[in-house]
């Protein structure tokens, strides 16, 4: 397997992309020494191609776009493992929440791309319904993802189960539910204009 060499300069890192993760997740990366104990806890470990202390050091060196382009932000489970094994107590918890919040806002390239669809149509479900619609939710997502007979086999089932409703109430509180939208379209219009 070939290794292209990176060379490190201004020009390849991106340090004000380092300050908005430390501004939004409360944390610094640079009290990161890489002893490796988020890595060595962390029960998606071997699903990412950067384990957690990769991560870091990925931000640490200004690499965002790796970070970006790849899967280890999606599989993270958000258990704070990590954070409760660090010995700096770098939230690394909250730096991969912030690191998916920038990649959602700039819809950059990620080889998880089926996540970001299904984390949007899920949100877009709780903003229409007040709550989740699952028949909705799983056909626009085999729908938008090119995967139309997906789950052909396994709806029978769960219908007949009554586990999967054809129909969907909107929840009595759907007003309240828009205004905690609205609320949160505000303060990161307020964020982006700081």
């Amino acid at each position: 397997m070939k290794h292209s060499k990176m060379t490190l300069s201004a020009e390849t890192m991106n340090l004000g992309f380092v300050k908005k993760v430390e501004q939004l997740s409360g944390s610094s990366v640079r009290r990161c020494f890489q002893c490796g104990k988020c890595s060595a806890g962390c029960p998606m470990r071997s699903f990412m191609e950067h384990p957690p202390n990769r991560i870091v050091r990925l931000l640490q060196l200004g690499q965002f776009e790796r970070v970006l382009a790849g899967r280890s932000i999606w599989y993270c489970a958000s258990c704070e493992t990590c954070t409760t094994r660090c010995p700096n107590k770098v939230d690394l918890a909250a730096i991969m929440d912030a690191l998916r919040k920038l990649s959602w806002d700039a819809q950059g390239p990620s080889k998880e791309s089926l996540v970001q669809l299904a984390n949007r149509l899920f949100i877009d479900n709780i903003r229409t319904y007040g709550r989740q619609y699952e028949m909705r939710l799983a056909a626009v997502f085999n729908l938008k993802s090119g995967k139309l007979l997906k789950d052909f086999m396994l709806g029978p089932s769960l219908f007949t189960k009554g586990k999967l409703k054809v129909f969907h109430k909107k929840n009595r509180n759907i007003g309240e539910i828009e205004r905690i939208f609205s609320r949160i379209e505000e303060l990161r219009r307020k964020g982006e204009a700081t």
